[in-house]
């Protein structure tokens, strides 16, 4: 089918197999993962295949949409489709990470406390104090994460990617090409840096008996921690593609709307959500 543009000069892509392939990986993904969780099979493969489907309709269609913009197909309309995009993405991405939040939320602010005005003379189990941390009844004993370790130095490594990428973006306004290079490579490096910090904290948290099977406490770490750094991994891919692009000289003053959605989700599906973690969940 030839490429089609409506009156108003909207650019209009032919049909493309790559968003199929990206739900039937997911299919395929979610399968392999019900199958391992109710031992019917291992479901490596299923989960394997998902992922390779996946990968191959999300850079495909990256790739096809990085080529339409630089052969000068997208106008001002394309430009803003993409910014309001990306903003509903962001605004579901932070309702889905607030559930969290607010789920531990109302185990500190609510739900402990009104568990500890119980009569006192009836207690749930040995030794409650209905404050936080708790792992509840059945929870194995651990020692609760300090704030002024490993998650402090996290912290201050997403501010940092953050000063970084906006100092790139400066660098891209002042047509500084160098400047907007270097700040995507140090927030890369940054991003890096603290995956690979988060996984020291998991095995920093085995030790102290934080597990899944810590209660509350351990499920509200591992999820919080978890969906965040899933979110930094994406955010990664993000930067490294980002960094590609801005070496090969895609990204101008006056066409960059990659770089500002990606700044966009760098900052509040990664960095702000990071640090209410680290303020809530270590810190306070």
């Amino acid at each position: 089918m030839n490429e089609m543009r409506s009156d108003s000069h909207y650019y209009v892509p032919p049909p493309s197999s790559y968003p199929i392939a990206i739900n039937l990986g997911l299919f395929i993904l979610t399968l392999g993962f019900v199958l391992r969780l109710s031992a019917l099979a291992s479901g490596i493969i299923p989960m394997l295949a998902g992922v390779a489907a996946i990968l191959y309709g999300v850079f495909g269609w990256l790739g096809k949409i990085i080529c339409e913009n630089e052969s000068g197909k997208y106008q001002p309309w394309e430009d803003r489709s993409f910014r309001i995009g990306m903003a509903y993405f962001i605004f579901s991405e932070i309702a889905f990470f607030g559930s969290f939040l607010l789920a531990l939320m109302y185990v500190r602010a609510f739900s402990l406390p009104e568990l500890a005005s119980m009569d006192p003379h009836f207690t749930l189990w040995p030794d409650f104090k209905g404050g936080w941390p708790s792992g509840g009844p059945k929870s194995q004993a651990f020692t609760p994460l300090g704030a002024w370790g490993l998650p402090a130095v996290n912290a201050i490594l997403i501010l940092a990617s953050s000063v970084s990428l906006m100092w790139a973006r400066k660098g891209l306004s002042a047509a500084n090409r160098g400047q907007m290079v270097a700040g995507l490579a140090i927030a890369l490096a940054l991003g890096v840096a603290f995956l690979l910090q988060q996984a020291m904290e998991y095995r920093h948290a085995a030790e102290l008996g934080i597990t899944l099977a810590s209660g509350v406490y351990g499920t509200n770490f591992y999820m919080l921690t978890g969906v965040h750094g899933v979110h930094m991994l994406v955010g990664i891919i993000m930067l490294g593609v980002l960094l590609l692009r801005a070496f090969h000289g895609h990204f101008k003053p006056e066409s960059h709307v990659g770089l500002d959605i990606v700044a966009w989700y760098w900052n509040f599906a990664v960095v702000v959500p990071g640090l209410l973690v680290f303020i809530y969940f270590y810190w306070l």
